[in-house]
């Protein structure tokens, strides 16, 4: 099939459905009633010769060449992005789509005040559109190996081929235990790493190997996929758990949680700026690169003082 201007609008809508799990929740984003979205997926599905997929009582889903589809769709739209915004910058013109990945629960973080970065990039004169995930570092990696992302900002445990790892930020992790757990009013003293080993544990899996790094013999019988699920499993008091300490103060302040911080067992996790190595980034994302680095420079005088 020939990809005419019609065809990239309907690959568009097609790539949008999918990454918002229907028809129904992509209409926002779009800005396209439901019918209209319709009639560009079956325009789409006509023009290839086979349904793209199954939508009804039992839910959106793609059928197995839909799925082929969705991942040459993305591929090739991310590629005519970059071509946009390097097209942009020939003419000294800041466009095209700035896609950045985000691990969790870094809102509230003072040492990497990514809001401020992106106040300081759309401060310019600029026609640039954004697309801003959270996800996990694994997840982060693979969006950015298929051009789902240009940057993410996470620890990332493993190094990727083709994929460039930055210093940023380090965030620091102590150890805490709930109200309503059996060391909340223990004193330092009875406290020991003895003891700490005859409590159960909750880990991340993509930062056990650091969280564990002092112990022994670790009881594990939790697992949390990100950051709020591992606060709730601490704060129920069943379980020991490490949380950077700029995401347990409020729970710490609030008398929930406490921090276990005289048996050296704090540590810290770098943060790095992850991009392609190829192609090289587009204007935009080096822009970004520097405003975060901006505000993160900023930021730390502050922190250090505190």
């Amino acid at each position: 099939m020939r990809i005419s201007d019609f065809t990239l609008r309907n690959l568009r809508t097609f790539c949008a459905v999918t990454e918002h799990g229907g028809f129904l929740a992509a209409q926002a984003v779009l800005g396209m009633s439901q019918p209209a979205i319709s009639a560009h997926i079956k325009d789409l599905e006509v023009s290839l010769g086979f349904p793209l997929c199954r939508r009804g009582r039992g839910g959106f889903a793609l059928t197995e060449k839909g799925a082929e589809v969705y991942a040459r769709a993305r591929e090739m739209l991310s590629r005519v992005e970059d071509c946009e915004s390097r097209l942009g910058e020939l003419r000294q013109a800041l466009t095209g789509h700035l896609r950045i990945g985000l691990v969790d629960s870094e809102a509230a973080n003072p040492g990497l005040p990514v809001a401020d970065a992106i106040r300081r990039f759309f401060s310019r004169d600029q026609d640039v559109q954004l697309t801003f995930e959270i996800g996990t570092p694994d997840v982060l990696e693979k969006a950015l190996l298929v051009g789902d992302l240009q940057l993410a900002i996470s620890p990332f445990p493993t190094r990727l081929p083709n994929i460039d790892y930055r210093p940023v930020y380090e965030e620091v992790h102590a150890l805490y235990c709930g109200r309503n757990h059996p060391l909340f009013d223990v004193g330092p003293d009875a406290v020991t790493l003895a003891e700490l080993a005859r409590h159960p544990m909750t880990v991340r899996p993509y930062l056990r190997r650091a969280e564990l790094a002092a112990w022994d013999a670790p009881r594990i019988v939790a697992a949390a996929s990100n950051m709020e699920a591992q606060a709730i499993l601490i704060a129920s008091g069943c379980f020991l758990g490490f949380l950077p300490t700029h995401y347990a103060r409020p729970w710490v302040e609030a008398g929930e949680m406490r921090p276990i911080d005289h048996l050296g067992l704090a540590w810290r996790s770098p943060f790095q700026v992850a991009t392609r190595v190829r192609p090289d980034p587009p204007q935009i994302v080096r822009l970004f690169l520097q405003d975060l680095q901006s505000a993160v420079d900023a930021a730390s005088g502050p922190a250090r003082s505190r």
